[in-house]
């Protein structure tokens, strides 16, 4: 009898483990890796790859975090516009744009590599489309106010804050600085692989473009080493490709509140990139006066035209730079304002764009794929595609927004126990089924 209850007991914990040992073994076989590189592109980047354990082993995972941090550095090496630590770390004491840069107005030809070719083109097509509102020659201006290096000192919210440091550049030094952005007189030879910049003093810029960039180089370096799903992260940049196999399905993306507190929405969509350019997170404060980073090209202060923040969205295509694309137009559409941003956003089938006003109306275009999230409150106003559309309170439990209520586990608990009974009784009646047969006639 003893034999027989400790054959039940062990069938029966067999019983119950049976499924999370499946499970465990079928999810085992794809696994989450995530890298981490900090300051890079002066921002925090982070990518996440799902990956098949029997494809990928540590030493292989080592190698694709050296490869993704090979592209960063490369970009830095490529676009930066001042030498920055790692490039110090590595002995690089100028960039190519930084060498591009020096050499305006001389004569002197900068030789440069495809990726450098590839997206100083695209960064003259956005500044075409968007009437300059987006200009890569910008460089004049954004080394005169030096905003990005004077918020570590001039925001009341910084530990750092030093007023004597705050002053913003004269209208004399402004207007110089703004005779020297003319992204029309780039100079750029496909067959010699050169840069020029004809006039005195003119600088390139390539910072509300270049995070884009890296984006776009990681996914096509992680798509030729065999990864079906990942998500990137650089700063603004957000940009998944592909389909979880551990969580199939549209792939989720968060909107940031530029006020602060929950998120406003949540963006749906595989295979996207999505970029967000603000004036709340990078700026000064001179006086009681507040600058933020996005200047004007055409009157050399910072865009005043009752925008928060402009995000695009981009779907992945194979050959084409999707998130440099999105970051520079995120820029370009904030410069046309409101009205003529959304408008040109709408007129293009090959991305979809969200503005959200000082004044808390968001509006997006008309195929976004998107849904609210608590951080939309009463407060704002949404448009979708020119209609505005009435808001609801997020529920507070999905499963019920009619009617939210308490958890309560005792249902949940008597359906596991009644679950338990059955499989005892169906471990039972397996043991006896199974016992040995006694023996038997041969005739039998």
């Amino acid at each position: 009898m003893k034999t027989i209850f400790a054959k039940i007991i062990i069938a029966f914990f067999i019983f119950l483990l049976m499924p999370t040992a499946l499970s465990v073994d079928a999810e085992s076989e794809y696994l989450f890796k995530q890298f981490y590189f900090s300051g890079y592109l002066n921002t925090e980047s982070v990518v996440m790859l799902e990956y098949n354990k029997n494809h990928f082993d540590n030493n292989a995972l080592t190698s694709i975090w050296s490869g993704i941090e090979e592209i960063l550095l490369k970009t830095e090496r490529n676009f930066s516009i001042s030498q920055t630590p790692y490039m110090a770390s590595y002995k690089i004491d100028k960039s190519k744009l930084m060498l591009i840069n020096e050499r305006s107005g001389t004569g002197e030809k900068t030789t440069v590599d495809q990726d450098f070719i590839d997206l100083i083109k695209l960064a003259v097509e956005v500044a075409e489309a968007t009437n300059g509102g987006f200009d890569p020659t910008i460089g004049p201006l954004t080394t005169l106010w030096k905003i990005s290096e004077l918020s570590e000192y001039c925001r009341t919210d910084s530990m750092d804050y030093d007023a004597e440091r705050c002053e913003i550049p004269t209208d004399d030094e402004i207007n110089k600085a703004i005779q020297k952005i003319d992204y029309t007189s780039i100079e750029i030879d496909e067959t010699e692989m050169t840069v020029y910049l004809p006039n005195p003093g003119m600088k390139l810029d390539l910072g509300a473009i270049a995070k884009g960039f890296a984006a776009d180089k990681v996914t096509e370096y992680l798509i030729s080493q065999g990864f079906h799903f990942f998500m990137i992260s650089l700063g603004g940049n957000a940009y998944n490709y592909g389909e979880s196999i551990l969580y199939p399905g549209k792939s989720e993306t968060v909107l940031t509140n530029p006020f602060g507190g929950d998120y406003l929405l949540k963006l749906f969509g595989n295979s996207q990139t999505i970029v967000t350019s603000g004036v709340y997170e990078r700026y000064i404060e001179v006086g009681t006066d507040i600058y933020h980073h996005l200047l004007n090209p055409k009157t050399g202060y910072p865009f005043d035209n009752n925008l928060m923040s402009v995000s695009i969205v981009v779907d992945y295509k194979e050959g084409f730079y999707a998130s440099a694309f999105a970051d520079a137009f995120a820029t370009g559409i904030f410069a046309l304002g409101l009205e003529e941003g959304l408008a040109y956003g709408e007129s293009r089938p090959d991305m979809e764009a969200i503005a959200v006003t000082k004044d808390k109306k968001v509006y997006a275009t008309s195929n976004l794929d998107f849904k609210a999230e608590k951080g939309l409150t009463e407060d704002f106003e949404l448009y979708v595609g020119g209609e505005k559309i009435d808001l609801k309170p997020v529920p507070v439990d999905p499963t019920d927004p009619e009617d939210p209520s308490p958890y309560d586990p005792t249902q949940d608990l008597l359906i596991a126990l009644i679950f338990i009974v059955i499989g005892f009784g169906a471990t039972v009646l397996l043991v006896y089924t199974l016992r040995k047969p006694k023996n038997k006639t041969k005739e039998e």
